[in-house]
C-alpha cells in the first residue's frame, strides 16, 4: 500500500485500511456508508458479533479496541468504492500472482472488464519500474 494513494481516502476509511485492509473498508462503506457506526467495545468482542461474521472477527477486534464503543461516521462508498475496488485488485495481485488465468477470476469477482484487470496490472508494472529506476539512480548518487 502506498502511502500517497490511501490519502485520497477520508479520515475514517483510510484509518479502517491502516487497521485492517482494503476489504474491510469497502464492505463496511458498503454496508453502512452515509451512516454513523457504533463499534462495540473491545471487551465487548466476541466471534457471534454481527459484524464479526461481516468482517471477520479478528479485523473486528482491531476496529474495536482502535474506537472502543464510539460512534463513527462511515462515508458513503460511492465516491471512493471504485478506488477501494482497485486496491483490492491490486492487493489480490500480489498475494496471488499475475498469472492470466486470474484476469477472467477477478474480472468475474469484482464486476469489471478483463481489460480493466490488465490495465490494473500495467499501472502496478509501471509503479515498480519507477521505483526500481528510482532505486538505481541513488546508486549512482553519492
Amino acid at each position: 500500500m502506498q502511502p500517497s494513494s490511501i490519502n485520497k481516502l477520508p479520515e475514517t476509511l483510510r484509518l479502517i485500511v491502516q487497521l485492517t485492509d482494503y476489504r474491510t473498508a469497502l464492505a463496511l462503506s458498503s454496508e453502512f456508508g452515509g451512516s454513523e457506526y457504533k463499534f462495540p467495545r473491545s471487551t465487548n468482542v466476541t466471534e457471534s458479533h454481527e459484524l464479526a461474521e461481516f468482517i471477520g472477527f479478528n479485523n473486528l477486534k482491531k476496529l474495536a479496541q482502535f474506537w472502543n464503543g464510539e460512534m463513527v461516521y462511515i462515508p458513503k462508498p460511492d465516491r471512493y468504492i471504485n478506488y477501494l475496488r482497485d486496491e483490492r485488485i491490486k492487493q489480490e495481485l500480489r498475494e496471488l500472482g499475475g498469472k492470466p488465468k486470474l484476469n477472467k477470476e477477478l474480472a468475474k469477482k469484482y464486476k469489471v472488464t478483463e481489460r480493466w484487470i490488465r490495465e490494473i496490472k500495467r499501472k502496478m508494472h509501471d509503479v515498480e519500474q519507477q521505483k526500481k529506476d528510482d532505486d538505481q539512480l541513488s546508486l549512482f548518487e553519492a
